[in-house]
């Protein structure tokens, strides 16, 4: 069985397929929790979300699949996918599995909205389950900056440059031979407890680097490790981050705070009919994140953090660029492309992440 990209672009074509004949319509986020987030059928393993876009673009130029945008009751429009020609008799199918399908986004959506009175109840379970993790590894030689409820706005008595941290501490390690405390690492942490993998061209990994540089910038004196969590990174954003020097971690769940709001059948709607399998509500710290921040960050802080300081620290042009959420991709690609040239003149080998080598989709 081949491994190319293309051999699994046409896996990919054959998934999607597979699944809105059997699901009559989906939208994207659905094709990607079902075909991507695990094997989908006999697949040996699931699909990356770039080819599986290559596969949906296809269909779609080609005229096998046909997308209809409409708008919720929330206001916002969801795009869903049908096979298409629509054969006949089916199109009352189609209209009603699309319009269940932008019922649940819609609910999926509500909680991921903060008001005035409401926080955004995925965005602040994210944050939760870090923080509970944190403060559970405190033994391990964290200092957390704000044990009482995570954000932390300023460091060494100023703003945080680029804004607020979802969290932040130090980390105290100890030489073994001495047995003598070495210079504290400053560890800034951001949450993106969002659906999307993330790949080095997206906008939320830059948000954590601006912030972090920053900082280094500020106080060169203390070694800086930044941190993301996220609920999945794929391995070239893990390769861009062994070569920037930061760190990743994935939850592999979507958390969400608990709340009166949501309807626990509603809930589970949401998660059975989406694929949304991950999706979990919690406050609570996560075991495997509590035992990361005590053993792995421990042993490579010292490989990673000096990236950050001799490299990764002076691109804060480059990160403040690509930290726009709304930087159009022919942008967003040359200032990456620039970034990888820039990685690989300074450290000569590097990983293969910048889009040029890859198609992100």
């Amino acid at each position: 069985m081949s491994n190319s990209a293309g051999a699994w672009v046409s896996r990919g074509r054959a998934a999607i397929l597979e699944l809105l004949a059997e699901q009559h319509a989906a939208p994207v986020v659905e094709l990607e929790a079902r075909i991507c987030d695990r094997p989908w059928r006999d697949q040996p393993k699931p699909i990356d979300p770039h080819l599986l876009t290559k596969a949906r673009k296809e269909l779609l130029t080609e005229g096998l699949i046909g997308e209809v945008v409409a708008t919720t009751r929330g206001g916002g429009e969801v795009g869903v996918l049908h096979l298409s020609p629509i054969r006949r008799g089916m199109a009352r199918s189609i209209e009603d599995a699309a319009a269940r399908k932008r019922l649940l986004i819609a609910r999926w959506k509500s909680w991921a909205r903060g008001s005035k009175h409401m926080p955004n109840l995925i965005g602040s379970g994210g944050e939760a389950v870090v923080h509970q993790s944190l403060l559970a590894s405190a033994p391990y030689g964290y200092r957390v900056l704000q044990p009482t409820r995570g954000e932390v706005a300023t460091i060494f008595e100023q703003p945080v440059p680029g804004g607020a941290l979802d969290n932040a501490a130090w980390l105290l390690t100890m030489d073994l031979r001495t047995q003598t405390p070495t210079t504290p690492y400053l560890v800034p942490i951001e949450v993106k407890n969002v659906r999307h993998t993330l790949y080095p061209n997206h906008w939320e990994i830059y948000q954590l680097l601006h912030k972090a540089a920053g900082l280094a910038n500020a106080h060169p004196e203390y070694p800086v490790l930044p941190i993301l969590v996220c609920r999945k990174a794929h391995y070239r954003a893990r390769e861009f981050a062994k070569d920037l020097g930061f760190l990743i971690f994935d939850t592999h769940d979507q958390y969400v705070l608990p709340s009166e709001r949501i309807d626990l059948t509603h809930f589970e709607e949401v998660r059975t009919e989406l694929g949304f399998a991950d999706l979990t509500i919690t406050n609570q710290l996560n075991p495997h994140l509590v035992d990361w921040f005590s053993g792995v960050v421990h042993r490579e802080a010292q490989r990673y953090a000096p990236r950050f300081m001799e490299f990764g620290r002076h691109q804060v042009e480059t990160f403040a660029a690509l930290r726009r959420e709304r930087l159009r991709w022919r942008h967003r690609t040359v200032w990456l492309e620039e970034l990888h040239r820039a990685t690989e003149e300074h450290f000569g080998n590097v990983g293969s992440w910048a889009p040029s080598e890859v198609e992100y989709g």
